[in-house]
């Protein structure tokens, strides 16, 4: 509360601690992940850009009764099919916290460029699930307080017409969870490690903070789901605020003028720029994107149109041409999908 001195271990000057606030009202789910597989890892060093949260198999958990006659696969879908009482969240005019989570976009009652907040506290009160696993974010066992963001979304006052969720980073990175991303991946904002908030990240053994959120994504929590080509992007950590959005409005200019009309390679040129290169560049027209990377659409079309064979060896390997460059590198991408990412990003030259 306003005035009261700062739990131990929070900053300075913060008007709500995470720790003092637990609701008693919140739905936990429990599953137990210990069988995680990761591509990347937050221990230690700050090696990769997103949580890289990756599961293979393990034994779920629904409260404390272990499902020990289903499958992992079927276990999840089972947590995540049960019913869960909806509710609304409080949304804040002001920032009272730290913590507090930016929302803004298509709200219902909310002006256009206006902001909203969410209380560490309220989303901590919303329908949560406990993921159990090992070595995730520290050495060893530990639990994860998981919202996943088709909760939150069902807790917004989302206006007629939003289908995607576009968040921003403290350092500029971003994600976009398009249409049909979320019901599909199950995608989940992590609140705490070991049952502590953001006001006491970052965890022991960890040598950066991901907070004040981290948002994660497990293939164990989808395994109907076809595997998602861009899905290391839709990790990030250190994440600050929401909008909510139509695709179809935030990606107009993408999808129309000289982007109308493209070649099927551009076209899935288009998804790679959306939900790959979006996540540190802003693209033409004003549409959403990071900021992480300062050089403008413009240049890269112009990198790309002048020396195809540089720019591809640069995505897939950038430190191979530029030792002190911060992209991480893309080696996946196959020479017909970085093909199409150039007829896409040179289509609006002139």
């Amino acid at each position: 509360m306003k005035g009261s001195p700062a739990a131990p271990g929070a900053p300075a000057g913060c008007l709500e601690h995470p720790q003092q606030a637990r609701a008693a009202a919140a739905a936990a789910r429990v599953l137990d992940l210990g069988g995680f597989m990761r591509t990347g890892c937050l221990k230690g060093s700050r090696a990769a850009r997103n949580s890289a949260v990756l599961v293979a198999g393990a034994c779920f958990l629904l409260g404390s009764r272990p499902m020990k006659s289903l499958h992992p696969a079927m276990a999840a879908l089972a947590v995540l099919a049960a019913p869960l009482q909806a509710r609304a969240i409080d949304l804040q005019r002001e920032r009272g916290s730290p913590f507090d989570l930016a929302l803004s976009g298509s709200l219902a009652g909310v002006a256009p460029g206006e902001t909203r907040y969410a209380r560490w506290s309220d989303l901590r009160a919303l329908p949560t699930a406990e993921l159990r696993l090992d070595g995730e974010f520290v050495k060893g066992p530990q639990v994860v307080t998981a919202l996943f963001l088709a909760d939150l979304w069902k807790a917004l006052p989302v206006a007629p017409g939003a289908d995607t969720l576009l968040a921003r980073c403290a350092d500029g990175y971003a994600s976009v969870y398009p249409p049909g991303f979320i019901p599909a991946y199950h995608p989940f904002i992590v609140l705490e490690i070991n049952g502590k908030g953001p006001g006491l990240w970052p965890p022991p053994g960890l040598a950066f903070n991901p907070g004040p959120y981290a948002i994660a994504v497990s293939a164990g929590l989808a395994p109907a789901a076809p595997p998602f080509r861009d899905i290391e992007h839709k990790k990030p950590w250190g994440v600050t605020g929401l909008e909510v959005a139509s695709y179809a409005e935030r990606f107009r200019p993408v999808y129309t003028g000289k982007w109308a009309s493209l070649s099927p390679a551009a076209r899935d040129g288009r998804e790679i720029w959306v939900n790959s290169c979006a996540s540190c560049h802003q693209g033409p027209g004003g549409i959403f994107g990071g900021t992480k990377a300062g050089r403008p659409f413009e240049a890269i079309a112009a990198y790309a149109g002048h020396d195809r064979a540089y720019f591809i060896r640069y995505v897939r390997d950038p430190k191979s041409l530029v030792p002190c460059a911060e992209m991480e590198p893309h080696p996946r991408y196959t020479d017909g999908e970085l093909a199409g990412l150039i007829a896409f990003v040179t289509a609006g030259r002139d």
